[in-house]
C-alpha cells in the first residue's frame, strides 16, 4: 500500500511523458476574482533523468481593501501617481476597485539520479506582471536510506524580484496625493506607467524527512527557513490618520499616508504529516507551525481523506483550520498629532484572524492513461470587528469584515 501513500507520481516508466493541466476559478465575495490556467509537462527521459516545464497564466480583477478606515463621510482615494481615483461611500470599508493584473510564469526543472538512492534536482523560475518581475533558481539533493524506507532531502532557492509600482514607489508615510486635474480615471494597473524598480531578494531553505512505518503508514516532517530583504512594503496600501479623542470628530480621517514595513524578514516553520491506509481509504493528518521576526505566529491543521468509489474513482474531502496573530507593527490607523512609528501597516493580511477551508475533490479515470478531477473549496476568514480601544466613531464600524471565498478547480492529466 506504500505506493498509494506516496501518490501517483511514483514509478513512471522510462521514455514516457505526463501532461497535467488545470483551471482555477477563485472568487471573493464582492472583491477579487482570479482565473488561473496551468499547463505542466513532465518527461521521464531515462532511468536517470526526468525533465519538466510548467506554464502558468493568471488574470486578476476586482476590488481589494486599500488599508483605510471607514468614515461617516464619502472618501476619495488616488494611486501613487495621483492619476486614478476611486471612492468609498459612508460607512464602507474602502476598496480599491482599480485593481487588475495579469501574470505569466514559467518554471523548468531537472531531476537527475546520481545513483540508485541519490537524486539531484535543479530548476529555474521566471514570471512577469505589469509592475512585478521575479527571477529564481533552486536546487536540492535527496537520498534514500534504510532500504528506501527513509528519505532525507535539502532544497535551496534564491529569487530576485523587482517591484515597479505604478507612479513609482511612495516614500514611507508620505501623504496620498489628491486627484490630478488631468487624471483620466484609468486603473492603476490598466496602462499606467511603472515607476523605477525596487529590488527584493528571497532565500529559502527546506530540510525534509520521510519515513515509511510499515505497509500502511507514512510520516513526513520538514523545517523551512526564509529570509527576505529589500523592498517589502506594499506600495498600494495606505493608512488613515484620524482625529484623536479630543478632536471635533474623533476617529474621522484627516489624511492618508502610505504604509512602511521593515526592509528584512526572517520566517521559519515546522511541518508534520501522517498518512495512513485504513480499510481501503487514505487518511492524511498534517500540522504546521510558523513564526517570523515581524511577530506573526500561526498554526495550521489539515485533515484529508481519500475515499475509493471503485473503478479508480474516488472522493477526497478535506478540512483546514488556520489562525495567526497580528504583526508587531500592524495598526488599523494612526492618530493625528502623534509621531509616526518606525513601521506601520493596516493590511488585513498582517492582522490577527482565523480561517476555515472546506473542500471536496472528485477523481475519475479516463481509460488507462488519463484522468479527470474537479474540486470545490469554500474558505471563510474572520478577524476582530475592531480594536477595544478604537477611537470615536471607529468603534461603530467593522474594521475586519468576514471574507468569503469560493474556489473551483478542474484538471486533466494524460500519460503517453
Amino acid at each position: 500500500m506504500t505506493a498509494a501513500l506516496l501518490g501517483p507520481a511514483a514509478g513512471r516508466a522510462a521514455d514516457s511523458s505526463t501532461i497535467d493541466s488545470s483551471l482555477l476559478i477563485y472568487s471573493e465575495t464582492n472583491r477579487v476574482k482570479l482565473a488561473e490556467g496551468v499547463f505542466d509537462l513532465n518527461r521521464v527521459v531515462n532511468e536517470q533523468r526526468t525533465i519538466g516545464v510548467r506554464l502558468t497564466l493568471d488574470a486578476l480583477t476586482g476590488a481589494t481593501p486599500n488599508g483605510a478606515t471607514p468614515s461617516s463621510h464619502a472618501q476619495t482615494f488616488t494611486g501613487p501617481s495621483g492619476g486614478a481615483s476611486y471612492a468609498a461611500q459612508p460607512g464602507e470599508i474602502p476598496l480599491d476597485n482599480t485593481f487588475t493584473d495579469q501574470r505569466i510564469a514559467l518554471d523548468a526543472r531537472l531531476v537527475e539520479s546520481l545513483d540508485r538512492v541519490t537524486f539531484l534536482n535543479v530548476g529555474g523560475h521566471l514570471s512577469f506582471e505589469h509592475d512585478y518581475t521575479s527571477l529564481g533558481l533552486n536546487g536540492g539533493l535527496k537520498r534514500d536510506f534504510n532500504r528506501r524506507n527513509t528519505t532525507l532531502g535539502l532544497t535551496l532557492s534564491y529569487n530576485h524580484d523587482i517591484v515597479s509600482p505604478i507612479g513609482g514607489a511612495p516614500e514611507p508615510f508620505s501623504t496620498m496625493q489628491p486627484p490630478s486635474s488631468d487624471g483620466d480615471g484609468e486603473g492603476e494597473d490598466e496602462g499606467g506607467e511603472s515607476g523605477p524598480g525596487r529590488g527584493k531578494d528571497v532565500v529559502d531553505a527546506v530540510f525534509s524527512a520521510t519515513q515509511v512505518l510499515g505497509r500502511n503508514t507514512l510520516v513526513r516532517a520538514n523545517y523551512s527557513f526564509n529570509r527576505s530583504s529589500g523592498y517589502l512594503t506594499d506600495p498600494y496600501k495606505i493608512l488613515s490618520v484620524v482625529q484623536d479623542a479630543t478632536g471635533t470628530e474623533p476617529g474621522e480621517p484627516v489624511a492618508y499616508v502610505y504604509e512602511a514595513r521593515p526592509g528584512a524578514r526572517r520566517t521559519q516553520s515546522v511541518f508534520g504529516e501522517v498518512r495512513r491506509f485504513v480499510s481501503g481509504s487514505v487518511l492524511d493528518l498534517s500540522y504546521r507551525y510558523f513564526w517570523d521576526d515581524w511577530g506573526i505566529k500561526s498554526n495550521t491543521a489539515d485533515v484529508f481523506l481519500r475515499l475509493p468509489l471503485g473503478g479508480g474513482h474516488s472522493l477526497e474531502p478535506h478540512v483546514r483550520w488556520y489562525h495567526q496573530n497580528a504583526a508587531d507593527f500592524h495598526a488599523w490607523y494612526l492618530l493625528d498629532g502623534q509621531a509616526y512609528p518606525a513601521h506601520a501597516s493596516a493590511d488585513a493580511r498582517l492582522a490577527e484572524f482565523t480561517g476555515y477551508t472546506y473542500g471536496l475533490q472528485y477523481l475519475m479515470p479516463i481509460g488507462t492513461d488519463a484522468g479527470f478531477r474537479v474540486s470545490a473549496e469554500y474558505y471563510t476568514q474572520n478577524g476582530a470587528r475592531s480594536p477595544p480601544d478604537a477611537v470615536g466613531i471607529l468603534g461603530q464600524y467593522d474594521l475586519f469584515p468576514t471574507l468569503d471565498v469560493f474556489m473551483l478547480r478542474i484538471g486533466y492529466s494524460h500519460d503517453f
